[in-house]
């Protein structure tokens, strides 16, 4: 380890504390990657962002005209959960609504035939994220950002529902093997620059990019698992294998960086993209482990010897390194301005399934009307990604170089009722617009 990298760890590893303490008392409001502008707007702000939040969506707007001059994040934090599954209308009519005296609720075979429609064949999916961005700013073109990031994604077989809600069948063969999951949380400084280049095709045209430092806190992830039951009048065969890797405190500084590029268009049109993570990996110094097992029976039933009948074969394996890459993401955005109304648009694509990403697209459309300045009014919608539907709604109070910005969006529908989640934001700073 240089001394360039022991005399970061300790502001890598403030990177994962302060922000988690800070989060806390905020109680929790975002989706990653999202600033609560973001999120009122559908998550459409790839072209829009500017300052200090320019270094997580597009480094290359920190070149533009119309960046910060100054910007600086007291707090933005944030939390999401969805599912694929289960609205909020449906959770209440089974489990809340109905309960007699003793607060028992009884479902009939229709009723649990509903809830079990509402499962996908490839089973229950629920992800969970958190973020916090805390004490950042930026000046001119440069921007410096201590983050701390959280997320989960976890698959639950449908079958696993079917047997508990509908009992099991003789004769039948039941598969698990679509369980597994995905959880990583890390703490991370970066550095960022955005470069106006002349150019004939653009009013405006700009590159940049972030570098990343990376303190690893936690991750594991499922690699492979598959249970098998054959159920029979007097027994059951069972077949089952599963492979983990799990990690804690990664001792050692990964790296990672996005590129950027920008440009303004008849002084109405911004469009971006950005690679966020074209590299970037954590590596994995302690406490890391790999757990492999294999569980084989045959006949079990409830005479049955274990220690006999039922073959364990499960080893741990501790590793000296390993490294988790960071997950690759494309974003690409346009936005127009027309007076106090803005239009933004963003496409993002994912080219891995991990805790923070997935490889669907996601499409975003968002508006901001300013008809009070220091009181910006938004809404927005996306489609796609591994949360499907969003709609969102979000206000600013921006009374001079103050501001505090809140978001909140639905996911997999517009009313509570047929919401499968939720995201919330909060950002609180200060912003000094440019000098004309």
């Amino acid at each position: 380890m240089t001394r360039a990298t022991r005399n970061m760890m300790p502001l890598v590893r403030a990177a994962v504390i302060l922000p988690a303490f800070v989060l806390f008392f905020s109680a929790g409001t975002s989706e990653a990657q999202l600033t609560a502008r973001a999120l009122g707007m559908g998550g459409a702000y790839t072209a829009l962002a500017r300052g200090v939040h320019a270094a997580d969506w597009n480094p290359a707007n920190l070149g533009l005209p119309d960046n910060s001059r100054f910007s600086f994040t007291f707090v933005s934090a944030g939390a999401s959960v969805n599912n694929n599954a289960f609205t909020k209308g449906l959770y209440d009519r089974y489990f809340v609504d109905g309960a007699d005296a003793d607060n028992t609720i009884y479902w009939s075979a229709r009723d649990i035939e509903e809830l079990l429609d509402a499962i996908p064949d490839d089973g229950l999916n629920v992800s969970m994220l958190t973020e916090v961005r805390s004490f950042s700013f930026s000046v001119g073109r440069f921007a410096f950002s201590i983050a701390s990031d959280a997320a989960a994604s976890f698959s639950i077989d449908k079958s696993f529902l079917e047997i508990p809600l509908q009992g099991t069948r003789i004769n039948k063969q039941y598969s698990f093997g679509d369980a597994g999951g995905h959880g990583l949380g890390y703490g991370a400084v970066g550095l960022s620059w955005g470069q106006p280049i002349p150019v004939g095709f653009a009013d405006w045209f700009s590159v940049g990019a972030t570098l990343h430092a990376f303190y690893g806190g936690g991750y594991a992830s499922t690699n492979d698992t598959d249970v098998m039951v054959n159920l029979k009048p007097y027994g059951a065969d069972i077949d089952a294998a599963y492979d983990v890797i799990y990690a804690y405190n990664s001792g050692r500084l990964g790296w990672g960086m996005d590129l950027g590029a920008a440009a303004v268009f008849k002084e109405k049109w911004t469009v971006g993209f950005s690679i966020a993570n074209t590299f970037g990996t954590i590596s994995w110094q302690n406490d890391v482990s790999r757990e492999e097992g294999l569980f084989t029976a045959d006949s079990v039933s409830v005479v049955t010897d274990f220690d006999e009948d039922f073959t364990d074969s499960t080893w741990t394996t501790e590793l000296a390194s390993w490294s988790s890459r960071m997950p690759p993401v494309l974003k690409i955005g346009a936005a127009y301005t027309e007076g106090r109304m803005l239009i933004a648009a963003d496409y993002r694509q994912g080219f891995s399934e991990n805790a923070f990403v997935g490889t669907k697209p996601q499409f975003s459309l968002g508006t901001e009307w300013s008809g009070v300045p220091w009181l910006p009014l938004r809404a927005g919608v996306c489609l796609g990604g591994r949360a499907g539907f969003g709609a969102s709604f979000g206000l600013g109070i921006r009374p001079g170089c103050f501001v505090l910005d809140l978001a909140v969006m639905s996911r997999g529908g517009i009313t509570p009722a047929s919401s499968k989640g939720v995201a919330f934001a909060l950002d609180l700073g200060l912003d000094f617009a440019p000098r004309r």
